[in-house]
């Protein structure tokens, strides 16, 4: 994984901040493989049941978060599918190889 403690100190941070002590933040894309160099970063985050709305406000929340805690980086969001629906092939492709942070 292709971050450093204080990177994942800052995520999980500003993910609590915003979306609350439940939801979980996982690391998918290229900043898993150690082999691999740059790249944005490719946040999956579960355990919220947000509307779309919500997800948009919670979104750009946790974005302007996360870019005041890390400088300027590429960074992604993709949230887990709402009880009941039907996964996007972003969000099985997030699930499958995502590492918790």
């Amino acid at each position: 994984m292709r971050l450093t403690a204080t990177q994942i100190d800052a995520i999980k941070t500003a993910t609590h901040a915003v979306m609350g002590e439940g939801a979980q933040v996982s690391l998918f894309g290229s900043r898993v493989d150690d082999a691999r160099r740059g790249g944005d970063i490719d946040l999956y985050i579960t355990g919220t049941n947000l509307s779309m709305d919500a997800q948009l406000d919670a979104k750009l929340d946790l974005l302007v978060k996360l870019k005041q805690a890390l400088g300027e980086q590429r960074i992604d969001i993709v949230f887990g599918p709402a009880a009941g629906q039907e996964p996007l092939p972003i969000q099985r492709m997030a699930a499958h190889s995502a590492l918790p942070l």
